[in-house]
C-alpha cells in the first residue's frame, strides 16, 4: 500500500505531499491542473528515464519520494531479499523509495536509504505499482505474467509447483548425466594415459630402498677385483702365511703361559693376547666367507646398471624419488577407480532418466489440459465484465502455444483482445487507446482481484469515452477492486469520484509570481463541493449540490 507520496521541484510542482488510505483513492481537478504531472512523477518510481526538463525552473534537483507498506506484498519482500536490501529492523514493513533528478545528469535512486541502480528500482517498482493508462508499466501487458495469472485464477499453482519440482529433478539428473558424459569424453585420452602409467609403474615392480641397494651393489661389482685382492692379502697376512699375525700371537701366547708360572700378575696381559688371537681368527674366517661371495661378474653389473637406468627413467616421468613414483601410482590408481565409478553412475542415472522424463511430460500435459479448460472460463468472465463496462462486443482470448519444457510447463500463455467488432484479436500491448486499455485492465483485475501480491493499482483515463450508467458501473467495479488492492484513480467523472474512500483535489494557483500545482485532501462538505463542480462545471447551484450529496450517499450505501 502507498502511504505517502512527496514531490519537490518537479515541473510546476514546488512541493506537495499526498497521504493515501486503503481502498479507493481518487484525484480530481480541471484539465491542466497537474494530475498528469503527478502521474509522471510516479512513473519515475517505476524506473522511467528522467530528464533535465522535468526539474522546476531555477532549481538544481527534483525529488520524488514514496513510502509503502509492504507487509502483504510477498513479491516485493522476495525481491528485497534477493537484492540484499535488508531492513534495519526485521519486523519493519515500511519501504521508502526515493528518486532524485539532477541537472548535472547524475541522478540517484535510494531504496530504504540504500543507493541502487535504475534497473533495481524498475524490478522492485513494478512489483509495488501497476499503472493502467497510456504508459508501459502494466503488469498484465507483460506476456511472461499471463501464465501465472491463468494458473492462479484456475487454482493450478499447486499442480504447477509439483511439475516444477519434478522438472528441476529432471534438469538436475540430465545435467549430471551430461557432466559425466562430458568428463568421460574429455577424459578418455587421459584415462588411457593413466592406465598406461599405472601399468608401467606396476610392471617395474619398483620398491622402497631398492635404488640405494642397487647403487651399493654396483659399487661392489665395479671394484670387485680390488676387493678380492684386499681380502686375500689381508687373510694371508693374518691367518695363512708362515709368518702370519695369528701365528706370531699364538707363539707369544705359548711363551706367555710359561711365564705365568713365574709371575701370575701377567695374566691380564696374556688374556688380552688370547682375545686378540680369537678376534683375528674370526676376522680371517669372515674374510674367507667374503671371498666366497664376491666375484667379478660383468653380466650382473650390466643388469644392475640397466635397472638403475630404468629407475632413473621412471623418476624423470613420475617424480624425483622412488617414494614420489609410488605416490603417483596410488594417485593414478584412485583416479582410475573414480572413472570406473562414474561409468557405473552413468549407467544407473541413464536408467532412471527415462522414467523421470515420462513423469515430467505427463505432468506438463496434465497442466496444459487444465490451462485450456480454465482459459475458457476466464474468457467468459472477462468478456462479461467488459460488456458491463460498455465494451459489449469485445473479444478476449487466451492463446496457449506449445513450447519447449520450462519451469512453468510446456505452454506459452498470452492474452489477446479485440475491442472492435470485425477486428482480429491482438496482444494487449498493441492496443493503442489508453481509455480502452484501462477498462480492459479494470475488468481483468476485477476477475483476478485476489490473484498475486497486494500491488497499488493506478488507473489513468479509465473514464475516457464513457459517461452516465457505464461511468457508475466503472466506479462500482473500482470500489469492489479496492477491497483487495489499494486503488488510485485519476478521473473527471463524478460517477466514479463519489465512490472514493479518500478524495484529493488537484488545482493550480500563483504563488510569488509563479504557477504551482496544489493538492488538497477533501473531507465532508469539501467533497460535496468538488463532486458538484464535476457535475455542474463553473456554476454550482444548490440543486447541483443536492445531486452531489445524493450520489455520495447512494455510493456509500451501494459501495
Amino acid at each position: 500500500m502507498l502511504l505517502e507520496l512527496r514531490i519537490r521541484n518537479f515541473a510546476i510542482i514546488d512541493e506537495l505531499s499526498l497521504a493515501f488510505s486503503k481502498g479507493l483513492n481518487v484525484l480530481t481537478g480541471e484539465t491542466g491542473t497537474g494530475k498528469s504531472i503527478i502521474l509522471n512523477a510516479v512513473h519515475l518510481l517505476l524506473g522511467d528515464r528522467g530528464s533535465e526538463e522535468l526539474i522546476r525552473s531555477s532549481e538544481e534537483e527534483a525529488a520524488i519520494e514514496a513510502l509503502f507498506d509492504i507487509s502483504h506484498n510477498r513479491e516485493v519482500k522476495e525481491k528485497i531479499q534477493e537484492k540484499a536490501l535488508s531492513f534495519h529492523d526485521k519486523e519493519e514493513t515500511s519501504f521508502l523509495v526515493r528518486r532524485i533528478l539532477s541537472r548535472s545528469g547524475r541522478g540517484k535512486v535510494f531504496l530504504n536509504e540504500t543507493l541502487v541502480t535504475l534497473g533495481t528500482l524498475s524490478e522492485i517498482g513494478e512489483r509495488l505499482l501497476s499503472i493502467y493508462g497510456q504508459h508501459e508499466h502494466q503488469s498484465l501487458q507483460r506476456v511472461e505474467t499471463h501464465g501465472d495469472i491463468l494458473d492462479e485464477f484456475g487454482g493450478l499453482v499447486r499442480l504447477r509447483e509439483t511439475f516444477r519440482e519434478h522438472f528441476e529433478q529432471y534438469l538436475s539428473l540430465s545435467g549430471e548425466i551430461q557432466r559425466i558424459r562430458d568428463e568421460k569424453e574429455k577424459g578418455a585420452r587421459e584415462r588411457e594415459l593413466m592406465a598406461f602409467q599405472l601399468k608401467e609403474i606396476e610392471d617395474s615392480k619398483i620398491s622402497p630402498g631398492e635404488e640405494e641397494a642397487l647403487k651399493v651393489e654396483r659399487g661392489i661389482l665395479i671394484h670387485a677385483k680390488k676387493l678380492i685382492e684386499f681380502a686375500q692379502t689381508f687373510q694371508e697376512r693374518i691367518f695363512e702365511g708362515e709368518d702370519s699375525a695369528l701365528e706370531r700371537i699364538q707363539s707369544m701366547l705359548r711363551w706367555g703361559r710359561e711365564i705365568l708360572t713365574i709371575d701370575p700378575s701377567l695374566s691380564e696381559a696374556i688374556k688380552g693376547l688370547e682375545a686378540s688371537s680369537i678376534q683375528l681368527e674370526e676376522t680371517a674366517l669372515a674374510l674367507r666367507d667374503y671371498l666366497k661371495r664376491i666375484e667379478i661378474d660383468p653380466a650382473r653389473l650390466e643388469e644392475v646398471e640397466n635397472r638403475l637406468e630404468e629407475i632413473d627413467r621412471l623418476k624423470r616421468k613420475y617424480g624425483p624419488t622412488v617414494e614420489d613414483i609410488l605416490r603417483f601410482r596410488e594417485k593414478v590408481s584412485e583416479a582410475l577407480k573414480a572413472f570406473t565409478s562414474n561409468d557405473e553412475r552413468l549407467t544407473q542415472l541413464e536408467g532412471i532418466l527415462g522414467s523421470v522424463e515420462a513423469e515430467v511430460r505427463a505432468l506438463a500435459q496434465k497442466l496444459s489440459i487444465e490451462r485450456k479448460r480454465v482459459a475458457k472460463e476466464l474468457k467468459r468472465l472477462i468478456e462479461k465484465e467488459l460488456s458491463s463496462l460498455g465494451m459489449k462486443r469485445t473479444t478476449f482470448e487466451v492463446k496457449i502455444e506449445e513450447q519447449p519444457l520450462s519451469l512453468k510447463g510446456k505452454d506459452r500463455v498470452e492474452f489477446l483482445i479485440s475491442p472492435n467488432v470485425g477486428e482480429e484479436v491482438k496482444p494487449l500491448a498493441k492496443i493503442a487507446s489508453g481509455g480502452e486499455l484501462s477498462r480492459i485492465m479494470l475488468a481483468m483485475k476485477k476477475i483476478l482481484a485476489k490473484v498475486g501480491g497486494r500491488q497499488v493499482l493506478i488507473f489513468d483515463e479509465v473514464d475516457s469515452g464513457i459517461g452516465g450508467a457505464i461511468a457508475e458501473v466503472v466506479g462500482r467495479k473500482l470500489k469492489e477492486l479496492s477491497r483487495h488492492h489499494q486503488v488510485i484513480c485519476v478521473t473527471h467523472l463524478p460517477q466514479i469520484a463519489c465512490f472514493a474512500d479518500t478524495h484529493h483535489s488537484v488545482r493550480k494557483e500563483v504563488r510569488g509570481g509563479r504557477t504551482v500545482t496544489v493538492v488538497d485532501r477533501l473531507e465532508g462538505e469539501a467533497v460535496v463541493e468538488e463532486v458538484a463542480r464535476m457535475l455542474g462545471g463553473i456554476r454550482v447551484t444548490e440543486k447541483t449540490r443536492a445531486h452531489a450529496k445524493e450520489m455520495l450517499e447512494n455510493a456509500k450505501k451501494g459501495g
